[in-house]
């Protein structure tokens, strides 16, 4: 490993192939292992007897620990990835005892619990966004920090393209678990793009978004499935069309799951108002809608002209691989959005 650029990254969090921030994190490993010295610091015993954890780590010849077994005395930077606890626990404090320069990464829209009082304690050195979007809504919480945004970076070899033959015309969509990220009339919302033949796939469904939606009637076309019910790559396979209207109080500080969309080859119908015109062509690589009619529009001639779709699709998967998702770009960034 070439250690020349840092002298050593602590990345804080579990790498996986579900949720955003572990996703994150598994893809970071992708991309700089072999540019940096890195140990990922797993917040669990319980991590450490994960095979699908430890052997991915393994295979790449990443180090990795309990914070309790790190060195009292260390050189370097510890990058923290939507730790949700990681003020309130104390864990911050206990890595800058350590000599760690932190940088740390929310992911989200709103503050962590003892967010705001490490910043007041002068424990973080740098701080992360995903967007102009996000940096925005915290601007004033760290301002006087150094602040990076890198993005993301989404790894396309795990989501493989593949052209669509679904025997039926599929529409779905995948996020977290959390009812605001859903418009309150969501299963109508599909319902009346007025699609004949179609069938509605979404994941990850759960209790309160079952309570949500009590008041519908889910018909034999709806499959709603539970969070990791389906490998992420797998679910996004079987859809044609990854239609994502959001809640009109929730704001999407990136859309990975809608670029981890678009490598598979699927056209995505998105909102606007939020980050996804730095991510799509609008009419080339997915559409931006402002309104329903809109959405039912694009839906309806997406169904109806398979060979639009299928050009489309590969556009969509060509323009995530070559500009959104380009390994060379990235490393540059994040070498640099590391540096403190």
């Amino acid at each position: 490993m070439n250690s020349s650029c840092h002298p050593g990254l602590f990345l804080f969090g579990t790498p996986g192939r579900v949720g955003g921030a572990a996703t994150k994190i598994r893809h970071l490993i992708l991309l700089l292992h072999k540019e940096m010295h890195i140990t990922v610091v797993l917040n669990h015993v319980s991590w450490l007897k994960d095979k699908s954890v430890t052997g991915f780590l393994d295979r790449l010849h990443v180090r990795y620990c309990l914070l309790k077994e790190l060195p009292e005395h260390l050189e370097g930077t510890a990058l923290v990835v939507c730790e949700t606890e990681f003020f309130a626990t104390g864990v911050a404090q206990q890595v800058k005892l350590r000599g760690l320069k932190l940088v740390f990464s929310n992911e989200m829209m709103w503050e962590f619990k003892g967010e705001a009082e490490a910043v007041k304690a002068h424990l973080i050195d740098k701080v992360h966004f995903v967007s102009d979007f996000q940096a925005a809504k915290f601007s004033e919480l760290y301002r006087g920090i150094p602040s990076a945004i890198p993005g993301n970076y989404v790894a396309p070899e795990d989501f493989e393209f593949k052209e669509r033959c679904n025997a039926t015309f599929t529409i779905g969509r995948l996020s977290r678990h959390d009812p605001d990220k859903y418009p309150e009339d969501f299963p109508v919302f599909y319902e009346e793009l007025g699609l004949p033949d179609v069938k509605y796939r979404v994941m990850a469904w759960d209790d309160k978004l079952k309570q949500k939606y009590r008041w519908h009637r889910f018909g034999p076309e709806w499959e709603l499935l539970g969070p990791q019910k389906e490998d992420t790559e797998k679910f996004l396979h079987t859809l044609d069309l990854f239609v994502y209207p959001l809640g009109h109080l929730f704001k999407e500080s990136w859309g990975r799951s809608t670029v981890e969309a678009m490598l598979t080859g699927c056209v995505p119908l998105v909102p606007a108002g939020h980050q996804f015109h730095n991510l799509i062509v609008h009419g080339e690589s997915g559409f931006i809608c402002s309104t329903f009619d809109e959405y039912r529009e694009v839906a309806r001639e997406m169904y109806s002209n398979h060979a639009l779709r299928r050009r489309l699709g590969r556009q969509c998967a060509e323009h995530a691989r070559t500009k959104i998702c380009n390994a060379e770009e990235h490393r540059r960034i994040w070498i640099d959005a590391l540096t403190v």
